[in-house]
């Protein structure tokens, strides 16, 4: 009954006009991240409870890092524990609809972007808890002198313009109110493999233990132990000025083949003999909606940041966008104090409000000329809250020409995959911006990286039998404190990776030796790492108008092979035992609000405008009055 909702909580009714309703299981999740050197292998328990009398079959929408190769899945009722098998999409859909049906616990785990994937669990009965265990492994970054992993606790709600070409099916999950939704449970056993000098998170406070010895394992968990789950978790960790690494080679053997992750720090040459190169730098600034409170004020200092460190021989421009786009100047100007200070000016009466037009920033900024002498720069400060990335991803493509796009996400929950993967399209980098307290720092990192190229034109040659394999494909230019890395199937006589390119001007080459290939290693997942990198070339021939029909069986075999989900694989387990009868409720459990965002209750869409949203709140709040009343009575 109404009357006996916990506070918070999300009911669903049935169209009859009656006062009974059933509640959304109340979700709990408990990460272990375990890191070894340069790879991450995380273990996430998503405990669902169901605090109605009705059976309930739950569904939820989660973030996971877009470099994740996710490969398992353990389902838990009780002391029993059923683990899942990847299997094509489809016909896991069908055995989970078919245990549905028959009253026995099952549960499917499905991708619905390469960075967003939901859980659906059948047949809790109730006041029923039922866990959900699935695992990933993904590799960890190194920039500008430190390590750094992310968990996505939750997500922002996407955008889909009206002519978009992809819709927002599988990505619009229910919003807890402000303060309810999941709670987040983590602990990160770091191995790193070098003496320490920092450990610290920009997004939550830690509790950090060292080994009495000085060198091992550090255990890292939350200081406030169970946390709401509304923002992005990261950790960093630098090591030791003398242990900074300059290059690391991790290899296996799965499956009879040789694969390797490999990270180069390429020296730094310093500024082009001739000086600073002058640059033409344009910052477009997302203002819509979902980047209202925290987020539009951390976008505001990140771009006054950037305005402060061109140099008077620079040219720029600055474009925000909402449901359109408009630039301070019609086309870039030179960077003199008069206009830095009428940019900074204009940046400051920036508001967040309206819908996240994207495609008409963007056509804005590609369409003024672009310097032959100067760097040509975008800087694009976004939380990435948009459905239709593949439109975005091929207007970049096809429109950048000479330009570098660099992403900067800004929020406690930013749509990482597109940012990453913009600044992937664009040739450039993404940096996150997790909180105020870094703004600062990051875009310091960010504006030395840009007026330091190191590298461009970056080949890769593995030299021995021509079989080798590597992922990115295309090697993006490199910047200042910038490693490249790189996952690769090697070939059997593979002696060394060679890389060559341009650094200041002229050519540079470097090698980095690999081991010999000798008997196999414990599977430490470098195999399925490189798995989801070719899968991901792959899907992003079909962004840019490759069949899907021809790539389609390539995608599922490579995905099938190394055991990980992909578009077309999905993970699913199901019990032997029939536990509850009757059809069952088919319930969303909310997603938590990401902490700083403004917005609340259940949005359609994200970028609602503010009174929309003040009307929208008010009419869920009398319409849960009344039926409270109702229940009363």
């Amino acid at each position: 009954m109404p009357g006996e909702v916990p506070a918070g909580a999300l009911v669903f009714y049935d169209e009859a006009d009656d006062a009974t309703g059933w509640l959304a299981p109340q979700l709990s999740q408990r990460v272990q991240l375990d890191v070894t050197g340069m790879v991450a292998r995380a273990h996430v328990v998503q405990a669902f409870e169901n605090l109605s009398e009705q059976v309930v079959h739950a569904v939820y929408t989660f973030p996971l890092p877009e470099t994740a190769a996710v490969d398992g899945l353990t389902l838990k009722v009780g002391k029993r524990r059923i683990v899942g098998q990847i299997r094509e999409r489809e016909a896991a859909a069908h055995a989970f609809q078919q245990a549905q049906a028959q009253g026995k616990k099952a549960s499917l785990i499905e991708q619905q972007r390469p960075n967003l994937f939901s859980t659906r669990v059948a047949n809790i009965g109730p006041h029923e808890l039922v866990e959900v265990e699935l695992s990933y492994q993904q590799d960890v970054r190194f920039d500008s002198g430190a390590f750094s992993l992310e968990f996505p606790a939750t997500l922002t709600p996407r955008y889909a313009p009206a002519n978009a070409q992809h819709t927002l099916e599988g990505v619009t999950p229910p919003v807890a109110l402000p303060g309810d939704g999941p709670t987040l449970q983590l602990k990160v056993s770091l191995d790193a493999g070098v003496a320490l000098q920092r450990i610290a998170s920009p997004s939550h406070a830690l509790d950090v233990k060292k080994p009495s010895s000085g060198a091992g394992v550090v255990q890292v968990s939350l200081q406030a132990g169970e946390v709401p789950a509304d923002r992005d978790f990261r950790l960093e960790w630098a090591p030791a000025p003398s242990k900074a690494p300059s290059s690391a080679v991790f290899e296996e053997q799965f499956g009879g083949e040789r694969y390797a992750l490999l990270m180069l720090l390429p020296p730094d040459p310093g500024l082009d003999p001739g000086g600073r190169l002058p640059r033409e730098t344009t910052f477009i600034i997302d203002t819509s909606g979902s980047m209202s409170g925290t987020s539009i004020e951390q976008a505001r200092v990140a771009l006054e940041s950037g305005l402060s460190a061109l140099q008077p021989h620079d040219q720029f421009n600055v474009i925000q966008f909402d449901d359109s786009a408009s630039s301070l100047f019609a086309q870039p100007v030179p960077a003199s104090p008069e206009h830095v200070l009428q940019a900074v000016k204009w940046v400051r009466q920036l508001q967040a409000d309206g819908g996240t037009e994207m495609l008409t920033a963007l056509d804005l900024a590609f369409a003024a000329a672009s310097s032959r002498e100067a760097l040509s720069q975008v800087v694009f400060v976004t939380d990435g809250s948009v459905g239709n990335e593949a439109d975005v991803f091929r207007f970049i493509q096809g429109q950048l020409g000479p330009r570098r796009l660099f992403t900067v996400g800004i929020g406690s929950a930013p749509n990482q995959y597109f940012m990453r993967s913009a600044a992937r399209f664009g040739r450039g980098s993404f940096t996150s911006v997790s909180s105020a307290a870094e703004v600062s720092s990051r875009m310091k990192q960010l504006w030395a990286k840009l007026d330091a190229p190191v590298m461009s034109e970056v080949a890769l040659d593995f030299g021995g039998d021509g079989r080798s394999e590597a992922w990115p494909a295309r090697v993006p230019d490199l910047y200042r404190g910038e490693p490249l890395v790189v996952v690769a199937k090697l070939g059997q006589t593979a002696p060394a990776l060679r890389i060559s390119g341009q650094r200041a001007g002229q050519p540079f080459a470097t090698e980095l030796p690999l081991p010999a290939s000798g008997p196999a290693r414990s599977e430490r997942g470098i195999h399925r790492l490189w798995a989801r990198r070719k899968i991901e070339d792959l899907m992003d021939r079909m962004t840019l108008g490759e069949s899907e029909e021809a790539l389609k069986p390539t995608v599922t075999a490579l995905a099938l092979e190394h055991r990980i989900l992909s578009k077309y694989t999905s993970l699913v387990a199901v019990d032997s035992q029939r536990t509850v009868s009757g059809p069952g409720n088919d319930v969303a459990v909310p997603s938590a609000l990401p902490a700083g965002n403004t917005m609340f209750g259940n949005m359609p869409q994200t970028a609602t405008d503010g009174p929309t949203c003040l009307l929208v709140g008010v009419v869920s709040l009398v319409a849960a009055l009344g039926l409270y009343l109702r229940g009363q009575s």
